[in-house]
């Protein structure tokens, strides 16, 4: 016999996340179902936040009660965290491109090698729109979702791992995709295919057999613009200074090429480069480190130098970006090409 206990539970697997290469040429103007290609695989813990902030008279008197008796909406915020998913060439691409907003393209076809470094001629973010399906019946559009922040973590073996954070105006729109994308066959860059150069400036050497792990963060510090006309919702998304910071662990031996790039704060060149194919490649080079730490440490009874740097210890020398991003892939262009 029916009754209130049963129902359908719906399960995380389920869920569909769907993004688009393409930036909005407008803020509040979601993209268009054409340009939303690229059904996602992710974990399914990344949720997509919808927060309120009200007003209300609760501290105010006359009331004739110590409770509030009116209250109101009066902003929304869109924020999409959690995610996390393995680095396709394609994921890697579309992480580095609406982060960092500038995207070089070399090719005349695939495969496409992308140069990404951070924009610096504007403090505003690049917006672009994702679709979710939580549940059977909760599916949903929002436009203006930014990249806050992205982190890389590279192991020995399997895929190198990605998560990333989003910030948004508030907008969201009800209603699923008339088509879902048809779930592309992909391939991963492995960490087992990442190669460390490590050492002075002009002199980098190999540091294969000795790169343990390493782990890349980048952040935009995102901020949300509201001015009085806007309503509920944010008119843009704005950037604060790009902040960047990179650990790796290196295994000691037994002459010292570490600890005295640290000792002497020298100027150092760090390329890491992770080729798992003729489209899936992706390469992290800062061409002027000084080291922010180094630490000795231990795996099992190998000791280890964990290093660190990040964008108060790399500089921009001669026009050089302190960190630029690397990736081969079949993508003609992202931020650009909306349908």
């Amino acid at each position: 016999m029916a009754g209130p206990n049963n129902f359908l539970t719906q399960w995380k697997e389920a869920r569909n996340l769907v993004l688009s290469a393409a930036s909005q040429p407008a803020w509040q103007g979601a993209l268009l179902e054409a340009s939303m290609t690229q059904r996602q695989r992710f974990d399914g813990g990344a949720v997509l936040g919808l927060t309120t902030t009200r007003r209300s008279d609760l501290a105010y008197s006359g009331k004739g009660t110590a409770f509030a008796t009116n209250g109101q909406v009066t902003s929304l915020d869109t924020k999409f965290t959690g995610f996390k998913a393995e680095l396709s060439p394609w994921l890697a691409g579309w992480l580095f491109a609406f982060l960092m907003g500038t995207d070089t393209v070399t090719g005349a076809g695939s495969p496409y090698t992308h140069a990404f470094t951070f924009d610096e001629t504007t403090r505003t973010a690049v917006p672009t729109t994702i679709y979710l399906e939580d549940t059977e019946a909760i599916k949903y559009t929002c436009p203006d979702m930014c990249i806050d922040e992205v982190t890389i973590t590279i192991s020995e073996i399997g895929a190198i791992m990605a998560e990333m954070t989003m910030q948004g105006t508030g907008y969201q729109t009800m209603g699923a995709l008339a088509n879902l994308p048809a779930l592309a066959a992909e391939s991963y860059i492995l960490g087992s295919d990442a190669a460390l150069t490590l050492g002075p400036v002009g002199a980098p050497a190999s540091m294969l057999g000795r790169h343990m792990s390493t782990t890349l963060k980048l952040q935009n510090q995102l901020q949300v613009h509201r001015a009085p006309g806007g309503r509920l919702y944010g008119i843009f998304v704005r950037k604060q200074s790009p902040k960047f910071s990179i650990a790796t662990t290196i295994a000691a031996k037994d002459t010292d090429d570490i600890y005295t790039l640290f000792q002497n704060d020298t100027a150092a060149a760090y390329s890491l480069t992770a080729n798992s194919g003729a489209a899936a490649q992706l390469t992290i080079s800062l061409p002027q480190v000084h080291l922010k730490t180094t630490k000795l440490g231990f795996d099992g009874d190998m000791e280890v130098w964990q290093i660190e740097a990040d964008e108060s210890t790399c500089y921009e020398v001669a026009g050089v970006p302190p960190i630029s991003i690397g990736v081969v892939n079949s993508v003609p262009a992202y931020l650009t090409g909306a349908a």
